[in-house]
């Protein structure tokens, strides 16, 4: 018999964090109803990352119930937390987003934008230059004009 590297729902070990939700990732539908391949190592890491984010499938949730009944204490419990960028565009495409593990990581600091309008001139003036330094505001023309008008 071959050995297929995507066990089946009724041949994987529940038990295991990569294995546990690998049946259910292959062959994910994306558009027109096509399956997207996706080689095992990736729905491996996958699989831990959904066991790590505290998620379990209902077969192995049934095998932790005492007459038909779970302790709360037997429930699962969620290891990472997903942490929204402290930094730059907020939306999903944004990589300083990350994971972290639950209760060992605070929330970064929000990043604080001065209100220029409390500033006194010298501090506005201080921005601007850092600005000018890092080439955001252009260097102002200096010289006559490039062109002049001629009477003949």
């Amino acid at each position: 018999m071959i050995q297929q590297s995507i066990p089946t729902q009724e041949s994987h070990d529940p038990s295991d964090p990569e294995e546990h939700f690998l049946w259910a990732l292959r062959n994910m539908p994306m558009f027109a109803g096509v399956g997207a391949i996706t080689h095992p190592g990736i729905l491996r890491t996958w699989s831990k990352h959904l066991w790590d984010a505290g998620f379990r499938h209902s077969d192995y949730l049934k095998s932790l119930a005492d007459d038909k009944t779970i302790s709360v204490d037997k429930l699962p419990k969620q290891g990472i937390k997903f942490q929204a960028p402290a930094r730059g565009p907020r939306h999903s495409l944004n990589n300083a987003a990350r994971w972290v593990p639950v209760g060992d990581a605070s929330d970064p600091e929000p990043v604080r934008i001065p209100n220029v309008q409390a500033m006194t001139i010298q501090e506005r003036q201080a921005l601007l230059y850092q600005f000018y330094e890092l080439g955001l505001i252009p260097q102002a023309p200096t010289g006559p004009a490039g062109s002049a008008v001629e009477n003949d």
